[in-house]
């Protein structure tokens, strides 16, 4: 890893480097592929909103004025306080979307502030899609140069970058130069987020990305009336939060958007290979009552252990932070969605003692080479089941599908949007005209 000092070698290169990048954005528009992929990260993005939206409480948040409500919430947002309320509901159940290269959610930021300043300017959702594709580029590459030291949580560092060149992008629709001198401004002033809270049970958490992408948008918005930016930002930033990996810089021709992942399931990634394997039991053996369970071992790469070791959790973050928690839930209902979290169901008692039924055991070999792989292993009624896991829905090689992300979708909105509207949600964002005025989109 790289000390980073003021007289750093590698002063003026990241400059370049960043232009570059954005000269690359400038040559290179989104083809039906990539285009697909960024509806697939909004409409996602959105549905995790929605889901999200019942934990939060937008008495100070919700503007006074006469514009249509928001997404189904009957409060009217403002700008600043829409990508504040997006990135915040969007994270409250795990399930929104990452990018295994950047350890982070570039989407999350970039998708929230482009939402913001595309209220702001009345965009179109070709120029939203244009501005989720060119800010996840910045933060995804953001995301592998900068890695969070121990204690600091990925949300709302980094992700600042994409937060702000989202916002840039719809705000005069800049070139790549603009774009790279955004990035550098955001570096100026990268959050420092700590992870206590998961530790804790707080959900403050859910908070960092909220507040980069409403800052994200009030900085570009400055941006566009002239601030100026300095030289050598990527060269300064991080300080004691984050270490800075010369090596990991990606090159502009990678498209990085069509790396992300969609989440299947609402938790830390790191959990979905347990309920993946608890899903396979739970079909194999239901109407099975998962009280004829005698014992349960989960062996798993040692990362998840580290980050989702939780144990009986009294609160959402925590227990989308546990192995043993979703395990236990999924083998108790045969499959993790965001009613796993309510309060009612984190004091069920039943889960409660299946939960204490399950060893966790991180196993060297599972995670060597970069790979993630668990094993799964319960007993029951005198009979022992197994199943190893090396893939879940959500990696590069096997992607959630169209039809997965939309059932997710109704899943998730169906109770807050009704019917009628999210399905109306769905074929616009999948499959509509790119002239849609967004502020449609979410209001109607």
């Amino acid at each position: 890893m790289t000390v980073i000092t003021e007289s750093d070698q590698t002063a003026g290169l990241y400059d370049a480097r960043l232009r570059e990048l954005g000269s690359w954005i400038d040559q290179t528009p989104l083809d039906a592929a990539a285009n697909h992929v960024a509806r697939r990260l909004l409409l996602d993005t959105l549905a995790c909103t929605v889901a999200g939206l019942r934990k939060v409480d937008l008495q100070y948040l919700c503007s006074s004025d006469s514009r249509p409500s928001f997404l189904g919430t009957n409060s009217t947002l403002g700008p600043t306080e829409a990508a504040y309320v997006v990135a915040l509901a969007a994270c409250a159940d795990e399930a929104c979307e990452g990018l295994a290269f950047a350890h982070g959610r570039p989407g999350l930021h970039a998708v929230a502030a482009a939402i913001g300043a595309a209220l702001r300017t009345d965009a179109i959702l070709d120029a939203l899609l244009d501005a989720i594709s060119a800010s996840f580029e910045f933060g995804g590459r953001m995301g592998g140069l900068f890695r969070a030291k121990p204690g600091i949580h990925v949300d709302g560092t980094w992700g600042l970058v994409a937060a702000t060149v989202a916002a840039r992008r719809l705000f005069n629709n800049p070139d790549g130069e603009a774009l790279a001198s955004a990035a550098s401004a955001a570096l100026c002033q990268m959050a420092t987020s700590l992870y206590l809270p998961v530790s804790q049970g707080a959900d403050v958490r859910n908070s960092y990305s909220g507040h980069a992408a409403s800052a994200g948008v009030l900085l570009a918005a400055s941006l566009a009336t002239g601030m100026t930016v300095p030289a050598n930002a990527v060269e300064n930033a991080g300080g004691f939060a984050l270490n800075r990996d010369d090596t990991a810089w990606l090159e502009p021709g990678r498209r990085l958007l069509l790396e992300g992942y969609l989440k299947p399931y609402p938790s830390v990634r790191h959990t979905h290979y347990g309920v993946e394997a608890a899903r396979s039991w739970w079909q194999a053996h239901q109407p099975e009552l998962p009280g004829a369970i005698s014992a349960v071992t989960l062996e798993i790469y040692p990362e998840a252990v580290t980050y989702c070791g939780n144990r009986a959790p009294v609160s959402a973050i925590m227990a989308q932070f546990s192995l043993s928690y979703t395990l236990a839930y999924t083998l108790a209902r045969g499959d993790l969605t965001p009613a796993a979290y309510e309060d009612r169901v984190l004091q069920r008692s039943d889960i409660a003692a299946l939960e204490r039924l399950i060893q966790i055991k991180p196993i060297d070999a599972f995670g060597e080479n970069g790979q993630r792989k668990a094993r799964l292993t319960i007993k029951s009624d005198g009979s022992e089941w197994s199943q190893e896991i090396e893939q879940v829905p959500d990696d590069t090689a096997q992607p959630l599908t169209d039809d997965a992300l939309t059932a997710k979708t109704r899943t998730y909105c169906l109770d807050r949007l009704g019917a009628v509207r999210t399905e109306k949600l769905i074929l616009d964002i999948l499959s509509g005209p790119g002239d849609q005025p967004v502020r449609t989109l979410l209001t109607q």
